[in-house]
């Protein structure tokens, strides 16, 4: 006999969701729980738990689960936010105290949480990033650390505006989905306000080029001089949008699916695409009438279709 089973809470208050927590723990063999092992197998995603508790330890406090909790310590001074700062030199003495604990040159901030007396958040913050933090207290940074071009921390942005459906608060940088810290980000802008300045420039001169190019076209239809008919095809060529364009799509589209209405908002697993309405197989352009927000359930499948041919 068929079983047939939610896959999704209907309920997402507290209780429904520490039942949720109880239910998944059961599942778990290992003595720990992690978040990609709660996500496997739960009806709601860890961000959503999170957000709702304020941590994942804390989500796993409040249903009796705290001991099978695995990952850095989180100190009751840390969660009050205890505006303590600390020095350069502080900061830079704890890791190289760490750095003579372990006898290497590089180690990752999982690995400083356990030896330090202060949080690797606390060197992110206050030098932009882990390797940065290595790098001035003369260390190496490992193999995994990343130097940031201006694309990413722009993409970064908009993933986390997307998630919102806002703008991003300067303490959301810092949570998932953003893979690019606060800090970081006044590392490289000075302060979190130049840096959504920045993108809201680079938003506009991407939108600002769009039109110009829509402008061309349109005048240049029965003009079949070469230079039109190059901007023509360009518009018709399968390449990433820009930034730009898929904000003020997602923006006009208030960051929800044209057809089903989903957003990442209200549904931690709902991933939004900015979609052709007539594809580019079939002569469609990558304007902004021409597109529209999708989530990826509603765009898997269309393929080449469009509404009236499906």
């Amino acid at each position: 006999m068929t079983t047939f089973e939610l896959k999704r809470l209907i309920d997402y208050d507290d209780e429904g969701i520490l039942a949720e927590l109880h239910r998944v723990a059961d599942l778990i063999k290992e003595p720990t729980i992690t978040t990609q092992a709660f996500d496997r197998l739960s009806k709601v995603h860890s961000s959503t738990v999170r957000r709702r508790f304020g941590g994942w330890r804390r989500a796993l406090e409040k249903t009796g689960l705290g001991h099978r909790y695995s990952g850095a310590v989180v100190t009751e001074r840390m969660r009050k936010g205890c505006p303590v700062r600390h020095t350069d030199e502080e900061i830079i003495d704890q890791l190289r105290n760490v750095a003579n604990k372990l006898g290497s040159v590089t180690f990752t901030a999982k690995k400083f949480d356990e030896l330090a007396d202060i949080h690797s958040y606390t060197a992110v913050r206050h030098f932009g990033s882990w390797a940065a933090a290595l790098t001035k207290a003369g260390l190496t940074p490992g193999r995994g650390s990343k130097r940031y071009t201006e694309d990413d921390y722009f993409e970064n942005i908009l993933t986390v505006w997307t998630h919102y459906g806002r703008q991003p608060k300067y303490i959301e940088m810092d949570l998932p989905p953003s893979r690019i810290s606060s800090g970081a980000y006044e590392a490289k802008f000075g302060k979190w306000t130049n840096a959504l300045r920045a993108f809201l420039a680079r938003m506009e001169s991407d939108t600002r080029d769009n039109l110009a190019s829509k402008q061309n076209v349109s005048s240049g239809y029965n003009i079949q001089k070469p230079s039109m008919v190059s901007l023509r095809n360009s518009l018709h060529e399968r390449k990433p949008l820009k930034l730009g364009i898929r904000y003020e799509v997602l923006k006009r589209d208030r960051f929800r699916c044209g057809l089903c209405g989903a957003s990442p908002a209200t549904d931690s697993e709902c991933q939004l695409h900015v979609d052709h309405i007539i594809p580019i197989s079939r002569d469609g352009v990558t304007v902004a009438d021409n597109l529209r927000t999708l989530c990826s359930k509603c765009n898997i499948g269309k393929g080449s279709k469009t509404e009236s041919s499906s």
